[in-house]
């Protein structure tokens, strides 16, 4: 039972309802205050229905449920009275009968003044276990049953009146109830209410979707937790059967929660008992609701005349389940939903145009469902704005947690509504434009997408292309900040990793390294981990710009950091310190450290295997590079890198023709198949040069001319078309360039010669300034081999192949030969110092020969070292002398070899009388004149002795230097010098390889 201040709450939140202060001040009527009781009121225990048959409460009018009960204990079979049998269904709708008449203000009207405190709420140990007296309870919503389990009018196409509802405002029934105060999100009726006097929806289908699948029965517990319903096993088409043939209230039971249990069958014999919700009523005040009577004689009728199929089962005389209602929740007031007149038409019009289950799914929300307060507002909106039936089922759905379906195509509006309708700005708009623009839209919307995907996917990449394509091109033709402008420009549109790698490569090729790792870092700042990116950034650095380090920095970060057994990695990593090894012979540690993980991990693949075998050679252990060589070259449908196989060949002929020096190595006498080993790699890969310039190699070394000449040459186009440059592969470049350059000389092609010397000068000085190689003495042979072909077959340029050979001296060869040719130019070129300081510096490194004698002892001369010059020249008479001994006679005019002897006698002669003469004017000695007579005289019958004409014994026409020279001393004239033959050998070599490739144009003796 509800306390006395609760009422008292009640009773002040009750005049609120429907506006009642306002309506009543507008009418100038008083309001009817309600009286309280003046104590607390006592809850009194319920007792057993057949214990209040003769003594009822007083003021409870059970109406036809008393005559139902009477009926099911006078009868012997239980059997309910004959009018309860009678299906509603089949002389009219019965809905329209008892709520077609009640009117919204009728309502407000049967509603007491005074409401009775609510039951006290029963233990739910009493109520589980059916220990207490049975109480029947009415509902808090009288239609909460009726209108949920009535579903079934829409598919049995009940007719419809006007006055359908008539009956509903009869006060027989409600008169005699009293009901408890009903709460406030429930049964608080104001002039927002769902019940007004247009309303003429008949109650829901009975098989209507409500969340079940059996479908619900009709609830006729009148409890908030009670319900009267089938079992939910039972088949539809047994309900629907019994809906044909009774009234939906033959369905009731009493076994779930305790409901009245409305069994019909022959063989229960027992009495059903029907709870009530307080076993007290009589302090409840009047509260009726006209029809009520109606609904429950009829209903009552209905189930005994046509028993449910789900109740025909059950044994007789089991009593239901007895249950005490817990007790209501605390009433919601719906102050804010109100209604004028013309709303309220509204609303009963719009409801009216909705299919029927939606209609019913309203009603069951407005005047049965406990709802928010957001939602009832929300849905009453909903229907008087005229919303569409799908968007207000919605709602309604959510509300109910069921699925409301909307026929297909539903419309219900009579031809002049339509009409009206369609004369509305909003019906033109709704169903003229709103469609044009709903098509505009779509076909916007489709144009738009195609124009996206168009510009996404055809448009962009096409144009990116070309602007890549064009930057690419601008590299070729040297103007490389352009190309990187165009390549920015198609990168804002489009990102391709592909052109990353393009441009890098050209920019590479191009020699512009500073932009190719521009490109790189791009790549990778993009690509983190794009392995391909690393390897060739790895590669740039170690091959072409030696920065082993960086390329160290770059595989370890890019590639093992993320896979620290990466193969691809680890090999590149290896390369790079066997690269690094070259300038740092530690690093090859490293290299061998992660070959020997990758045979570790991976096991004896041959591309591992091969790489072990560089860095053997690398280190010149042959002991272990001869049984590698015999794994890799002793099966032949073993794949070997031609690479490799160039490097073993290379290496293997170096250790054949080296020089020895001290204890050789006992394995070189294991090596075999060099040649075969070069020619597989040649085979194998022919556009590999490195094949080829090694065996040119051994061509050379074996005398092979033709051969050698013939594969150079193939190995020099291989080159120029091998674009990936090393600093190894330069070297073998140069050095092939340089061969070339002999062999074409050799065969008396010096200007070819001198172009392919220019060639690999070129590539040389590229290569320093790139810092791809350093200077060493067998890149200087280019430069005397310039120098050489300048000084012995050129226009004399003494200059030009003095500043040759001065280069190749700078790049550290300088031979005696080169020396003495340096000197030989100074002293052509007059600087008399500088030549006796060349011939001088030759002379420290070969044995002092006749040429060489010569040039000293000139060359002192003409420094005015006469002292110096005097003993050079006696030096190389001595020479002269010994080799005359040799021959008994001389025979100039038959033997070349005599010829050159006796000029030599007659040049040394003369110069050194004239070195004499200088000294007996220098010191005033007489003895060096007269001994200078004599040679002069001895000069003089070498000059008759070449001259005369061996056939008629004629003197030659000519004057000799010596002869002069005599007659000065015996005629001396003012103003005469001794005469000096000034001429010197151009090589200082005996015999002269050059000399006879280009005869010298002069003799000594000119």
């Amino acid at each position: 039972m509800p306390s006395l201040q609760q009422l008292n709450e009640f009773k002040a939140s009750f005049r609120n309802i429907g506006d009642e202060l306002t309506v009543l001040a507008a009418q100038n009527m008083p309001y009817d205050d309600l009286d309280l009781p003046d104590s607390e009121p006592v809850s009194q225990p319920p007792q057993d229905l057949q214990d209040q048959e003769n003594d009822s409460p007083e003021g409870l009018d059970l109406g036809g449920l008393e005559d139902f009960s009477s009926e099911e204990k006078s009868a012997g079979d239980q059997s309910l009275p004959e009018d309860f049998g009678e299906s509603p269904l089949e002389d009219e709708n019965p809905i329209d009968d008892i709520i077609g008449g009640l009117t919204f203000d009728d309502f407000l009207n049967t509603m007491p003044e005074d409401l009775p405190p609510p039951p006290v709420e029963a233990e739910p140990d009493a109520q589980a276990s059916g220990e207490g007296d049975d109480a029947f309870t009415f509902p808090e919503d009288p239609l909460s049953g009726p209108a949920d389990d009535l579903g079934e009018a829409e598919d049995q196409e009940v007719p419809f009146s006007d006055d359908a509802f008539g009956d509903f405002a009869s006060e027989d029934f409600a008169s005699s109830l009293n009901f408890e105060e009903p709460p406030k999100d429930e049964g608080g009726f104001g002039e927002d209410s769902f019940f007004n006097e247009d309303f003429q929806d008949p109650l829901p289908d009975l098989n209507a979707e409500s969340g079940d699948e059996g479908g619900d029965v009709p609830n006729l517990d009148f409890s908030e937790e009670d319900d009267f319903s089938l079992p939910e096993d039972k088949p539809e088409a047994d309900a629907e059967e019994g809906l044909k043939d009774s009234d939906s209230f033959d369905r009731f039971n009493l076994e779930d929660g305790g409901s009245p249990d409305f069994d019909s069958d022959a063989d229960n014999q027992e009495s059903q008992e029907v709870t009530e919700t307080d076993g007290n009523l009589s302090d409840l005040d009047d509260f009726s609701l006209p029809g009520i009577d109606d609904i429950f004689n009829k209903a009552a009728a209905a189930a005994a005349d046509t028993p449910s199929p789900a109740v025909e089962g059950r044994q007789a005389g089991k009593a239901a389940a007895k249950a005490s209602p817990a007790a209501p929740p605390a009433p919601k007031k719906l102050e804010d939903i109100t209604f004028s007149e013309e709303d309220l038409a509204r609303f009963q019009e719009n409801l009216s145009l909705y299919p029927l289950n939606l209609r019913v799914a309203c009603e069951e929300i407005i005047a049965e469902r406990t709802v928010p307060i957001e939602q009832m507002d929300a849905l009453i909106k909903l229907i008087l704005r005229g919303a569409a039936p799908r968007e207000t089922a919605s709602l309604a759905g959510k509300i109910l947690n069921r699925f409301i379906p909307i026929p297909k195509g539903y419309a219900k509006k009579t031809g002049a509504a339509l009409e009206v309708e369609q004369d509305t700005l909003a019906y033109a708009f709704s169903r003229k434009f709103l469609p044009l623009l709903r098509t505009f839209l779509i076909v916007a919307l489709l144009g738009a997408s195609l124009v996206y995907l168009a510009w996404q996917f055809i448009y962009l990449p096409i144009h990116s292309e070309s602007i890549y394509r064009r930057g690419y091109e601008r590299i070729a033709a040297g103007e490389y900040e352009r190309a990187n402008e165009r390549f920015n420009e198609a990168f804002a549109l489009r990102r391709v990793k592909q052109w990353f790698y393009r441009y890098a490569e050209a920019f590479r090729d191009e020699r512009q390294y500073i932009y190719a790792e521009e490109k790189y870092d791009e790549l990778l700042r993009y690509y983190p981990r794009d392995k391909k990116g690393a390897l060739d950034y790895a590669d740039l650095e170690t091959s072409y710009l030696r920065n082993y380090s960086k390329a160290d920095r770059i595989i370890t970060t890019h590639i093992l950091n993320y896979n620290v057994e990466d193969q691809d990695g680890l090999l590149a990593l290896g390369d790079n310190n066997l690269a690094w090894g070259e300038v740092d012979p530690s690093r090859y540690e490293n290299a061998r450290q992660a070959y020997a993980r990758l045979l570790e991990r991976y096991g004896w693949q041959d591309p591992i295997v091969e790489r072990m075998l560089l860095y053997f050679i690398r280190t010149d252990n042959l002991g272990e590079v001869i049984p590698l060589q015999q794994y890799l070259t002793g099966d032949s449908k073993k794949k070997v890198s031609p690479a490799i196989l160039s490097e073993l060949g290379g290496y293997l002929l170096d250790k054949q023709i080296e020089d020895i020096q001290g204890v050789p190595d006992a394995n070189i006498e294991r090596i075999e198949g060099v040649r075969n080993i070069l020619i597989r790699a040649s085979q194998s890969d022919p556009s590999l040069p490195e094949p080829q310039y090694h065996l040119a190699r051994y061509y050379n070394r074996f005398g092979n001319v033709p051969e050698e000449r013939q594969t150079l040459e193939s190995a020099l186009r291989a080159f120029d078309a091998a674009r990936e440059e090393s600093p190894r592969r330069t070297a073998y470049r140069i050095d092939a360039e340089r061969r070339y350059a002999q062999a074409l000389t050799n065969a008396r092609e010096f200007f070819s010669a001198e172009e392919r010397l220019v060639k690999g000068i070129g590539i040389y000085e590229d290569a320093l300034n790139r810092r791809l190689l350093s200077r060493s003495p067998e890149y200087g042979r280019l430069y005397a081999d310039l120098g050489d072909l300048e000084y012995f077959t050129k226009s004399r340029d003494m200059n030009l192949a003095a500043e040759y050979y001065l280069r190749a001296e700078s790049n550290g060869w300088a031979p005696p030969e080169v020396q003495y040719r340096i000197g030989a130019a100074y002293y052509h070129l007059g600087q008399w110092k500088e030549a006796l300081e060349r011939f001088f510096t030759a002379s420290s490194e070969l044995p002092l020969n006749r040429r060489l004698l010569h040039a000293l002892g000139n060359a002192s001369y003409m420094q005015g070292s006469y002292s110096i010059a005097e003993g050079y020249y006696r030096r190389l008479l001595d020479l002269l002398e010994t080799e005359r001994a040799r021959f008994p006679l001389l025979s100039p005019t038959e033997r070349p070899d005599h010829m050159e002897l006796a000029e030599r006698l007659m040049v040394a002669r003369n110069n050194t009388g004239v070195t004499l003469e200088a000294l007996t004017d220098r010191t005033g000695n007489p003895r060096y004149r007269s001994e200078a007579q004599a040679l002069y005289a001895e000069s003089a019958r070498a000059w008759d002795t070449l001259t005369r004409n061996p056939d008629t014994m004629i003197r030659s026409a000519g004057t000799n230097l010596g002869f002069l020279n005599s007659r000065n001393i015996l005629h001396p004239q003012a103003g005469y010098e001794p005469q000096l033959f000034n001429q010197i050998d151009k090589d200082v070599l005996e015999p002269s390889a050059w000399e006879a490739l280009a005869p010298p144009d002069y003799r000594l003796s000119d």
